[in-house]
């Protein structure tokens, strides 16, 4: 079978067609998702950013409407406020807020775009740089032509700012200029933090890579900021923090597959992300230390780019243990960069498996408006998938382990 792929993909025609095929399903797409963000952007929180400029205190605004904001007319453009993020994170679209209600609509689309074009090109640079090409411009081409990104850029949804923010702090990390890195990686830190469901739990990446005191640093502007926040609104630090999360809690059970949608939103979901939070960071501690001790030896048995299966992994699981809708799964192409093997290949039934939920996630759950039917099936493929995945990888960290001799 594989020689007959190969035998077909090697035919420059239907190479060819294929990436016209999917170039056209791509072009359509961003089409369509610019149109529905021109329309709507009804995530942006362009609003809750302007109301903490003006000292109107969001997060009241939020869980208790008063209408402070009507005389202004941004009902207009936002017909319900939903400050979910903290005010340190919501202090980095103030920016925009210079902008009026619709300019700023605009500006945060060219913005999204630009972002889409960083993933691109520091995926490249990073995780998926030992990609064949070809391969490479396939998966792109899916990220761009699958529902979650369109819906991504439609809702003007977040999860492309702070990805891109996440990856250009990898590739600062690399850097060999230590001034320079450890700078740029605390600044991106800083910005990533924006949807912290996704980011907090990858950012275990840089755990794993022993930047404890770019983590520590990056994490403590957001504290001094929230204390900033709490003075300028006339509040306090815990309701500086806590706020946010009653709003966010709301929609704790209206996700996509993850934990919360799986138990109905109850305290136990919250308890079962904390044990797989722990498990990885667990997971980034040993496998850190066993980076450090790796030898040739055990570097040509493992077979594995660890960096992009350890990734990978976080990626995994942080679409799932907490609230998260189907249009921040485009990430999911990233995870090409646990295939990236250097000498031992993977069992062809995780490739398999990986292409299936992958198309399932872009494609089919809209083929079914995501009924709950089509979500019970793709989740149970991608929990499946997302175990395997994690099994690969510490069953790799315990044959590092006894070829270390830790």
């Amino acid at each position: 079978m594989d020689e007959f792929v190969k035998k077909i993909w090697g035919r420059k025609a239907v190479k060819y067609c294929i990436f016209a095929v999917l170039a056209a399903m791509a072009l359509i797409s961003l089409i369509q998702g610019i149109r529905n963000a021109a329309e709507y952007s009804q995530d942006f929180q362009w609003d809750a950013a302007k109301a903490l400029t003006m000292r109107i205190n969001p997060y009241d605004e939020s869980l208790s409407p008063g209408g402070a904001l009507n005389e202004y007319g941004f009902d207009k453009y936002y017909l319900q406020m939903e400050a979910n993020q903290f005010p340190s994170l919501l202090m980095l679209l103030i920016p925009y807020t210079f902008l009026p209600p619709l300019t700023a609509r605009y500006a945060w689309i060219v913005s999204n775009l630009i972002f889409t074009a960083g993933i691109i090109f520091l995926l490249r640079r990073t995780f998926l740089k030992e990609a064949d090409s070809d391969i490479f411009i396939v998966f792109m081409l899916l990220l761009i032509a699958g529902t979650p990104y369109r819906n991504q850029l439609g809702v003007g949804q977040h999860t492309l700012f702070s990805f891109f923010f996440f990856l250009l702090a990898v590739w600062f990390s690399e850097r060999e200029d230590k001034k320079a890195a450890f700078t740029g990686t605390v600044l991106c830190l800083f910005i990533c933090y924006f949807k912290y469901t996704l980011t907090v739990p990858l950012c275990l990446y840089f755990v794993y890579k022993k930047k404890y005191v770019e983590i520590a640093v990056s994490a403590a502007v957001h504290v001094v900021l929230t204390f900033v926040a709490a003075v300028w609104l006339g509040d306090s630090f815990i309701n500086m923090i806590i706020k946010p999360l009653k709003v966010s809690s709301a929609l704790a059970a209206e996700g996509g597959i993850d934990l919360g949608v799986l138990l109905h939103g109850s305290g136990s979901a919250y308890v079962l992300a904390f044990i797989v939070m722990a498990g990885l960071f667990f997971m980034a501690l040993r496998l850190g230390g066993l980076e450090d001790g790796r030898s040739e030896e055990a570097d040509h048995d493992s077979g594995i780019c660890m960096d992009g299966g350890f990734f990978s992994v976080l990626i995994l699981w942080s679409l799932i243990i907490t609230y998260h809708r189907t249009y921040d799964f485009f990430v999911m192409v990233a995870i090409l960069a646990f295939f990236q093997r250097r000498h031992r290949p993977l069992p062809r039934v995780l490739e398999v498996g990986y292409g299936v939920v992958l198309l399932a996630v872009f494609f089919v759950l809209r083929v079914f408006s995501e009924s709950m039917g089509s979500k019970i099936v793709v989740g149970a493929m991608y929990y499946v998938f997302t175990i395997a995945v994690t099994a690969v990888i510490i069953y790799e960290m315990r044959s590092k382990d006894r070829l270390t001799g830790r």
